[in-house]
């Protein structure tokens, strides 16, 4: 499986409000186009870390090319952190 991880480091001043909108709608997006699993880790960057799981590159390339300029700006709706995003594969043991 393949992981996309945004994550949100904390910066002074900076906002971070209700991700419930922005889940819904990367729900809507991304699961007819091979999402297989969402994670929301808010401890481990102070405000949020998010993770998208696909099976293939070519799905998760697939599903960045669809959607990632809608995705994108809708981040202003809930944040002013600049987000960072890593692709990783997921080896199950």
């Amino acid at each position: 499986m393949l992981r996309l991880s945004v994550n949100y480091p904390p910066a002074p001043g900076s906002r971070f409000r209700n991700l419930g909108p922005h889940l819904e709608m990367s729900h809507r997006l991304l699961n007819p186009l091979g999402l297989v699993r969402t994670e929301i880790d808010r401890e481990h960057c102070r405000f949020s870390c998010g993770h998208t799981g696909t099976r293939t590159m070519e799905e998760l390339a697939s599903a960045l090319n669809a959607t990632a300029s809608e995705l994108i700006v809708d981040e202003l709706n809930y944040t002013d952190i600049r987000s960072v995003a890593q692709i990783s594969e997921v080896v199950e043991p």
